[in-house]
């Protein structure tokens, strides 16, 4: 089936090679609605992510593509737009959120929602993860319209809210209200990279399956009182050497069929890792993700005032958890490691994570293609995300979905996603865009 797939695809991409958009003139209107989207303060909290999703319809309204805004409230929303084909095949589903990570502005060297391009990059938050997405997926349907392209498949743009706060407002209520606008055969989604190295491509990594995102949070509990007279039992102290235990966890790697595949085709280019004995050999943190459960202190609250010891602390410890681990038995076995002391451990617990999308499914033979084509000789390999996404609300409810960042990225600027002066080359946002186009035109036909 695989093999038959590839040939129909190779048919495909011959026939429909003839004409080209003026890329130029879509430089001038993808940066220009992706600097509007920059320049819209989407922070989650609050979210707000109606104001996105006001610049989006304005945008398919002037280009004729029918859409609709569903408001969750007056500040959230999310949005569809669909360019409507013959219906013969199934649709194409391109999905990206709206919301961005709060931002420190004083740490930025540019301001973080002016959308500045100043040598050759784009400034503001979310240029990464995940408005240069969003706004290159409007641009394609965009595209696909002017160009008046053949589709038998109807392509459908779907912008969500609250990703970044794990999207119960976002994809998860589009799911639960409207799971029939969005049927498709396969959806394209944030979560994998191409990775460049000395500026060359490293690997194209598809995103088949992610991990599962915790938090947890922990807390120790002390006695208070004065604290001009030291306790042994101060709650801060205790937290302390939670925390100091935590750092020594031992994270046991587990390889399954997604993480053995991408190893097995990355050792051939990557110094940085070695394939022993069926074991992999690296140091190199990212890599190491993607075998283990990982845990990342990230918020501490404790104390009530200066000089009285405090009757507890917290700290939030986000955890990611590899496809089919039990939250239960890790929290256990932390607890456990931990131990003895005056803790507690508290979480929400949820349903089990969702099979890897297939690596014999059209959506990744296409993104295969098409990457094979833009970036000759670098291998394309399933992988399997240390992040957590919408991909995997679409996963549970039977979309297929295939994460890929299209954008040819230095693997030092990957680092800048959550973090400061955030940003993309124009070149690498174009080069995104020739690839998503590429793909769903080729899909959809």
């Amino acid at each position: 089936m695989r093999s038959l797939w590839i040939f129909l695809v190779i048919i495909s991409a011959t026939a429909c090679a003839a004409s080209e958009p003026d890329w130029s003139d879509v430089q001038k209107d993808l940066t220009a609605l992706f600097r509007e989207l920059l320049q819209t303060d989407t922070q989650n909290p609050p979210g707000n992510e109606i104001a996105a999703c006001q610049a989006l319809k304005a945008f398919f309204d002037r280009e004729g593509i029918s859409n609709r805004i569903y408001e969750v409230n007056d500040q959230r929303a999310n949005l569809i737009a669909r360019l409507h084909g013959n219906g013969s095949l199934r649709a194409i589903l391109l999905a990206a959120h709206t919301d961005v990570v709060p931002v420190d502005e004083n740490s930025w060297s540019a301001p973080p929602f002016s959308g500045d391009l100043k040598d050759g990059f784009i400034y503001g938050r979310g240029a990464l993860d995940d408005k240069s997405m969003l706004a290159v997926n409007a641009m394609t349907l965009a595209l696909l319209k002017r160009m008046k392209a053949p589709l038998r498949r109807d392509i459908i743009f779907l912008a969500t809210a609250d990703e970044e706060a794990g999207g119960r407002l976002g994809a998860g209520w589009m799911l639960e209200r409207h799971r029939d606008k969005l049927d498709a055969a396969f959806a394209l989604n944030e979560g994998g990279r191409i990775i460049l190295r000395n500026g060359k491509p490293l690997y194209v990594a598809i995103q088949t399956e992610e991990k599962a995102a915790y938090n947890i949070k922990l807390t120790a509990y002390g006695s208070t009182s004065h604290a001009s007279v030291p306790r042994l039992d101060n709650a801060i102290s205790a937290l302390a050497k939670a925390l100091d235990r935590i750092t020594r966890y031992p994270a046991v790697p587990v390889l399954d069929p997604v993480t053995t595949a991408f190893f097995k085709g990355l050792e051939s280019v990557e110094p940085l890792v070695e394939l022993k004995n069926c074991s992999i050999y690296t140091t190199e943190p990212l890599y190491l993700s993607m075998m283990t459960n990982t845990i990342s202190p990230t918020l501490i609250q404790g104390g009530i005032k200066s000089n009285v010891h405090p009757p507890s602390a917290e700290v939030n410890l986000n955890c990611r958890l590899l496809p089919g681990q039990d939250v239960k038995a890790f929290v256990d076995s932390l607890s456990s490691w931990i131990a003895p002391g005056p803790y507690e451990f508290k979480y929400t617990a949820r349903s089990s994570t969702p099979e890897a999308s297939p690596q014999d499914g059209i959506g990744f033979i296409l993104i295969e293609q098409v990457c094979s084509e833009m970036f000759p000789d670098t291998p394309i390999l399933p992988y399997l995300s240390p992040g957590m996404s919408d991909g995997t609300r679409f996963r549970h409810e039977g979309i297929p979905t295939y994460g890929l960042l299209p954008f040819p990225l230095d693997e030092n600027e990957v680092w800048r996603m959550h973090g400061k002066d955030e940003r993309i080359s124009v070149e690498a946002l174009m080069m995104g865009m020739r690839l998503v186009y590429r793909l769903v035109e080729l899909g959809g036909k």
